[in-house]
C-alpha cells in the first residue's frame, strides 16, 4: 500500500535528497533546485511524492499539467526528464507494479485522462530501466522513442582524432593550424555574448532557445552551478562557436546543448572543433561518457538523417530516450 501526497515546498530538501543522493534513477534535471529555476506561473505543478508503509519515500514524480489540456499529466515539460524516480530497494517488479497502479488510480481520483512520462534514458541510470520500460508496456502504455548519440568512452580509441571520419580528422587539424582555442566562459556578459551566437544560429530555423541568457545566468550562478559550463571557441578574443554542457557525476556523463557556430566561420567548422574539444573536456575529468543528444523531433517520428550522419562521423554510438503515454 503506497500512499501519494501532493508535492509542497515543505518537502523540498526531502525530495532533493532522495533524487540526488538515494535514487537509482535521478539526475539535477529532477531535481526542485532545477525545475525552482522556471518563473512561477510557466507550469502549473502537480508533481507527486510516493511513500510506503513505513511511511519512507518510495519514488517521486515530477510533473505539470500540460498547458494545452489541463486534464493531462505530464512529466515533465519544464524538463528533458521526469517519469518516475525511485530508489533501490523499491526497484522490483511486484513494488515498482503496485507503484504504477497506485499513481493510476491518484490520477483518475484527480481526474486526469491521460499522461506522460519522459523516463530517464539508460545512459543516466545507475540501475538498467528496463523493469520500469517493459512494466509500463505490460500495463499498456504506448511507447515514443528519441534517438540519441553519445560517445562511449571506454570502447573509444586513446587516440581521439582515429575515431572520427576523415573528413573530421581534416576540420580539426585545419581549426588547430588556424590556432582555434577552445574555453570555458564565467562572466555574465560573456555568457549573453555566446547566447546570441545561439539566438543567431537557431535564427535560420525559425527557433528560439528554450533558456533565455538570464535564465542560462541563473541556472549558473544559483540554481545548479556545479551541473552546467559554458563553452567558446575563440581566435584570440574573436568567439566564432558556443555550446552549453551539462554534467551528471552518478554515471559519470557529459551532455550538450545548443552547439552552433558564427555564419562567417563556416568554412572552418569549429564546430567540428567543439565536438573534439568536448571529448578532451570529459577525458580529463576522467568521465565515461559524452552525450550529443537527440537527431529526432515530436516524439521521435521526425528523423533529422542530416544532423545524426555528424553525429555518427565522430564514432558516436546510440540510446533511446523513451517517452509513455497513456489514457487514464
Amino acid at each position: 500500500m503506497f500512499r501519494i501526497e501532493l508535492y509542497e515546498k515543505k518537502y523540498e530538501q526531502l525530495w532533493d535528497d532522495f533524487v540526488l543522493n538515494k535514487s537509482i534513477n535521478g539526475t539535477f534535471l529532477q531535481s526542485r533546485n532545477f525545475l525552482n529555476y522556471h518563473p512561477e506561473g510557466r507550469f502549473q505543478d502537480c508533481s507527486l511524492l510516493i511513500f510506503n508503509q513505513k511511511n519512507n519515500l518510495a519514488a517521486v514524480v515530477p510533473a505539470c499539467k500540460d498547458p494545452n489540456d489541463a486534464a493531462c499529466f505530464f512529466s515533465h515539460k519544464g524538463s528533458t526528464y521526469g517519469g518516475i524516480v525511485l530508489d533501490k530497494k523499491h526497484y522490483n517488479g511486484d513494488t515498482l507494479l503496485e507503484i504504477i497502479e497506485s499513481l493510476e488510480d491518484y490520477l483518475r481520483t484527480a481526474q486526469f485522462r491521460s499522461m506522460y512520462l519522459k523516463i530517464t534514458p539508460d545512459i543516466l541510470s545507475v540501475e538498467s530501466p528496463s523493469l520500469l520500460e517493459y512494466l509500463l508496456y505490460y500495463k499498456k502504455y504506448q511507447q515514443y522513442s528519441d534517438l540519441n548519440t553519445y560517445i562511449d568512452l571506454e570502447k573509444y580509441d586513446e587516440d581521439i582524432l582515429s575515431n572520427f571520419n576523415q573528413a573530421k580528422r581534416r576540420n580539426i587539424n585545419n581549426c588547430i593550424k588556424e590556432n582555434l582555442k577552445c574555453r570555458k566562459i564565467y562572466s555574465d556578459n560573456e555568457i549573453i555574448i555566446m547566447h546570441t551566437i545561439i539566438k543567431d544560429n537557431l535564427k535560420k530555423y525559425s527557433v528560439k532557445p528554450v533558456h533565455t541568457a538570464e535564465e542560462l545566468i541563473k541556472l549558473k550562478n544559483i540554481y545548479i552551478p556545479n551541473n552546467i559550463d559554458f563553452f567558446v571557441s575563440h581566435i584570440e578574443d574573436n568567439f566564432n562557436a558556443a555550446i552549453v554542457v551539462f554534467y551528471f557525476p552518478k554515471t559519470k556523463t557529459i551532455h550538450t546543448q545548443y552547439l552552433c557556430s558564427k555564419e562567417e566561420f563556416s568554412k572552418l567548422s569549429p564546430m567540428s572543433f567543439m565536438y573534439y574539444s568536448m571529448i578532451l573536456e570529459a577525458k580529463k575529468m576522467n568521465y565515461k561518457k559524452v552525450s550529443w543528444g537527440v537527431s529526432t523531433e515530436n516524439l521521435g517520428c521526425v528523423l533529422n538523417q542530416g544532423l545524426l550522419k555528424n553525429k555518427e562521423s565522430y564514432g558516436s554510438t546510440y540510446s533511446v530516450n523513451k517517452t509513455f503515454y497513456k489514457e487514464l
